[in-house]
C-alpha cells in the first residue's frame, strides 16, 4: 500500500521534512519525493514570496492477510460501557453534549494561552545558571547614544552604498544618512514616510535589510579595506520606539517573575533585541537572564537569582510575636510626644 501526500515549506528541504512528519516516517524509512515547486523568497520577504511544494510517498506493508474468496469480513470488537440504572438514550445524548462542550472550552483556553506569546514557562529541563549572565557589550540607550555625521564617498562604505541602492531600486522617496557612534558602530538612518514599508512586523524586514548591509560591509571597499564595525539601520526613529517597548517588557516580566517566584520565558527575538533585554534586567535586583534555543528561535529566560530565593525563604521562616507584628493600624498611628 502506497501513502502519498503533498506538503509545502519555506524551502524544499523544509517541505520534505513536513512531508515526513505528515507521513509519520522516521529517518530509516524509505520516503520518496518529487519537487513540484522550488518556491521563491521574494524581495525582503514582502514581494513575490512563494512557498516550495513537494509530493512525497511511502510504501507501507499490509497489516492484514488477504481474505479468501467468500470469507466474511471480521467484525470489529466493540467495548460496551457498563450500563447504569435508568440510563436512557436521552441521558447518553446529554453526556455526549456536555463532554463536547467541555472539550471545546478546553481547546479555546489552550488557544488563548498560545496566543499570549509572552511570559511562558521555560522548558522543564531548563536549569538556572549559578552566576548571573554577563553581557559582553552593553547597549547604550538610544536617547543617550552620541552619533557624529559622516560623509562617505562612493565605494568607501559598502553597507551605506547597499542601502542607498535598495532605496533607489524600490523607488522610495527617502533620504539615507551615515553616522559614526560612540560605541564604535555605524548607524544608517533612513528618513521618509515611504520608507516605513521596510520596517515590517516587529522590525523583521528591517532586521533582514540590516543583516544584508552587514554582509555587504565584509567585502573590501575601493581602498582594499574591510569595515568590521557593526552596522545598525534605523527608519523613522523605529529603533528608539522599539527599545522603549522592550525595556518596559523586561521590567514587567521581571516583576512577574519576582511576584510569582518562578522563571518567565519571552518570545524569540533578534540578537540586538536580546541585548536590550539583558541590559535592562541587569539593573533589576533579584533576577537575571539567560538565552536558550538556537538560530532564529533563541529566547530569553528571566529567572530568580540565588539571593532572591534566599530572601524569599527567610521571609517564610521568620515568625514574629503577636505583640511585635506590624499592622496597618500601628503603621499609621502617630508617635507619642
Amino acid at each position: 500500500m502506497i501513502k502519498e501526500i503533498t506538503a509545502s515549506g519555506k524551502t524544499w528541504q523544509e517541505a520534505v521534512e513536513e512531508a515526513k512528519l505528515l507521513l509519520s516516517a522516521g529517518d530509516m524509512d524509505d520516503v520518496k519525493y518529487e519537487i513540484l515547486d522550488m518556491g521563491s523568497k521574494g524581495i525582503f520577504g514582502l514581494i513575490g514570496t512563494r512557498p516550495a511544494k513537494v509530493r512525497a510517498w511511502i510504501e507501507l506493508p499490509d497489516t492484514q492477510a488477504p481474505r479468501q474468496h467468500g470469507e466474511a469480513r471480521p467484525k470489529a470488537e466493540r467495548r460496551e460501557r457498563p450500563r447504569k440504572e435508568n440510563d436512557t438514550p436521552r441521558e447518553k445524548s446529554e453526556e455526549k453534549t456536555e463532554s463536547t462542550a467541555n472539550n471545546g472550552g478546553n481547546r479555546k483556553k489552550r488557544n488563548r494561552q498560545k496566543s499570549k506569546g509572552q511570559g511562558q514557562m521555560p522548558p522543564r529541563d531548563f536549569v538556572a545558571p549559578t552566576e548571573p549572565a554577563v553581557i559582553k557589550e552593553a547597549v547604550i540607550p538610544e536617547a543617550e547614544l552620541k552619533m557624529t555625521p559622516y560623509e562617505a564617498e562612493d565605494g568607501e562604505d559598502l553597507a551605506f552604498d547597499f542601502v542607498k541602492e535598495v532605496i533607489a531600486n524600490l523607488g522610495l522617496d527617502a533620504t539615507v544618512s551615515l553616522f559614526h557612534c560612540e560605541d564604535n558602530s555605524r548607524r544608517i538612518v533612513v528618513a521618509g514616510e515611504a520608507a516605513s514599508a521596510l520596517i515590517g512586523h516587529h522590525g523583521d524586514t528591517l532586521d533582514a535589510l540590516q543583516y544584508l548591509a552587514n554582509l555587504a560591509s565584509t567585502r573590501k571597499n575601493k581602498n582594499g579595506e574591510r569595515n568590521r564595525h557593526r552596522v545598525t539601520i534605523d527608519i523613522e526613529g523605529y529603533r528608539a520606539k522599539r527599545e522603549e517597548t522592550l525595556r518596559a517588557l523586561a521590567r514587567r516580566m521581571a516583576a512577574k517573575a519576582l511576584r510569582n517566584q518562578r522563571s518567565v520565558m519571552l518570545e524569540p527575538m533578534s540578537p540586538y533585541e536580546r541585548r536590550i533585554i539583558h541590559s535592562e534586567i541587569q539593573g533589576i535586583e533579584g533576577v537575571s537572564t539567560n538565552s536558550i534555543g538556537s538560530d532564529n528561535n533563541r529566547k530569553i529566560v528571566i529567572y530568580l537569582t540565588q539571593k532572591a530565593k534566599a530572601e524569599e525563604t527567610a521571609e517564610e521562616t521568620v515568625d514574629l510575636p503577636v505583640e511585635e507584628a506590624v499592622t496597618e493600624e500601628t503603621a499609621t498611628a502617630a508617635p507619642e510626644a
